[in-house]
């Protein structure tokens, strides 16, 4: 007799980074691990939660990552606040890209440095295919794939661009800069179908790749075929999630960070202290959702995880401003 055994493995991101847009911990809206789904389906008599500990981007600055453990778990003090700021007159390599809240100032700084350079522009448009007929699917799927890609991408010659999806060894999050424009004939008309940029002196073809969504059940929605590439002069924060960028600067009197887990998951797109410069943060601004903090500490007590493993620093009794600190 043979028995057949389905393992159904699920990766679920930090739960102390910036939670979903209009959700807190008195929203209506609930975290994930707050739904019933996830209830039944992990912590059901068939489900197991299992929590990944280790941190691998900040690796080589064993200072600049235990600072960012203090955020993480909004435990930060006066010294940590202080540190950051120190970093405005960083003396950083190359371009820097600057992390900004709302899409429309990320616009507007890339259109102004775009319009210093003097070559004509280059657009690459993208349709979404939408998949499913269930039309009540179609506005979600749509929201999904403009999280992560634009229908409309502009370039110039030597433009300043990150890469959003990793091409060889080169990883997502990598700095570039345009190089050439390559031109495929199209029924008699020459059209741009890739673009040559160097990336760290290595020179790279990105052409378009395919983003899709997805529902619940791993069925496609819908999808866009779309050149993996972001004018890298600034970009949102919640575009930025999942990179690692190679030179942040964060202005933390430009925007509203008062969004639990925010000022965290900005900083820790960097790998170090060396390759960031921040200015205007303050201590009031560095908070971690409590919901999310209760539930992950709960996980990883259960998990006989020690807390050095997870980077989780002790509660203090305040954080050099007088103030009792609770999380």
């Amino acid at each position: 007799m043979a028995f057949l055994f389905l393992l159904l493995c699920t990766a679920a991101g930090d739960p102390l980074q910036i939670v979903p847009v209009g959700v807190s911990d008195t929203s209506l809206d609930r975290m994930v691990f707050d739904c019933a789904a996830w209830r039944s389906t992990f912590g059901g008599a068939a489900g197991n939660l299992l929590c990944l500990t280790g941190n691998h981007r900040q690796a080589q600055d064993a200072e600049f990552q235990k600072m960012l453990d203090r955020v993480r778990w909004g435990r930060a003090g006066a010294q940590d606040v202080n540190r950051l700021n120190s970093t405005s007159s960083n003396d950083v390599l190359g371009p820097v890209t600057r992390l900004r809240i709302k899409k429309v100032a990320v616009q507007a700084m890339n259109e102004e440095r775009l319009a210093r350079i003097a070559s004509p522009l280059v657009e690459f448009s993208a349709m979404d295919v939408i998949l499913t007929a269930d039309m009540s699917l179609v506005d979600e799927a749509v929201a999904s794939l403009r999280s992560c890609v634009d229908l409309s991408v502009v370039l110039k010659l030597e433009s300043f661009v990150i890469l959003t999806r990793k091409l060889g060894h080169v990883a997502p999050g990598a700095r570039g800069v345009v190089k050439r424009f390559i031109v495929a004939g199209d029924q008699g008309v020459d059209t741009v179908t890739e673009v040559e940029c160097d990336f760290d002196g290595e020179l790279i073809i990105v052409g378009r790749s395919r983003f899709s969504a997805y529902d619940s059940t791993g069925t496609e929605l819908a999808l866009c075929g779309q050149i993996p590439l972001l004018l890298g002069w600034a970009i949102t924060v919640h575009r930025a999630q999942g990179l690692t960028l190679d030179a942040v600067e964060i202005d933390f009197q430009l925007d509203s960070w008062s969004t639990a887990g925010l000022v965290y998951t900005a900083l820790s797109r960097a790998r170090s202290f060396s390759c960031l410069r921040v200015q205007g943060l303050r201590r009031d601004l560095i908070h971690a959702s409590r919901s999310a903090v209760a539930y992950y500490s709960k996980q990883l007590e259960e998990g006989n995880i020690d807390p050095a493993e997870d980077g989780r620093p002790p509660i203090e009794s305040s954080v050099g401003t007088g103030t009792a600190l609770v999380v």
